[in-house]
């Protein structure tokens, strides 16, 4: 690469790790999707231990169980809800519930990996186990570079400005009235 395209490249990467006004889209449509997503996923996931009839589990008290098994999904759902609510209205503050709730589960997760590490799990669990704490920890990274984004770009802009869905949405719906006549 020419030392121009080379600057360039590094400079881009730089600004999608400062997390600046020019990465924003970026981030926007990544929190969106993924946002939606886990939102369908966590609410599907509290529909069915809300309706489950049967409870895993090695305790005698599977009530309790499933109270417990409920009340996650339910507290999974609200984060997830809130954090496609934060992308939706372009909201940072909004996001930081899932922040600190998936930060708690990792830290919960880790000391389960060490203590399972400890008194010596299989090999094949290690490698898996550290490649899930990878894509994980990335993952909030990426929702906390979100985060950052969105205070930078509202710092220059308003928030009816940088809802980039409403652009996607409005030229939907105009295309369904041009050629549907439904709405």
């Amino acid at each position: 690469l020419d030392s121009r395209e080379w600057r360039s490249v590094t400079r881009s990467f730089c600004n999608f790790l400062n997390a600046d006004i020019s990465t924003y889209p970026i981030y926007y449509w990544f929190v969106l999707i993924f946002s939606l997503y886990g939102a369908i996923h966590s609410v599907i996931l509290f529909t069915m231990s809300f309706f489950a009839k049967k409870v895993d589990g090695n305790t005698k008290n599977l009530k309790i169980v499933k109270r417990l098994s409920i009340a996650g999904a339910f507290i999974q759902a609200n984060i997830w809800t809130l954090l496609l609510y934060a992308a939706l209205i372009v909201s940072p503050r909004h996001m930081a519930p899932w922040l600190w709730v998936h930060l708690v589960v990792f830290a919960w997760k880790l000391v389960g990996a060490t203590i399972n590490a400890h008194f010596g799990c299989k090999s094949g669990l290690r490698t898996r186990t550290i490649i899930y704490a990878i894509v994980y920890m990335l993952v909030i990274w990426l929702v906390y570079q979100a985060m950052k984004s969105f205070t930078a770009a509202l710092e220059q802009d308003v928030p009816e400005n940088l809802r980039l869905c409403l652009q996607f949405i409005d030229s939907l719906l105009k295309y369904v009235n041009d050629h549907c006549n439904v709405i």
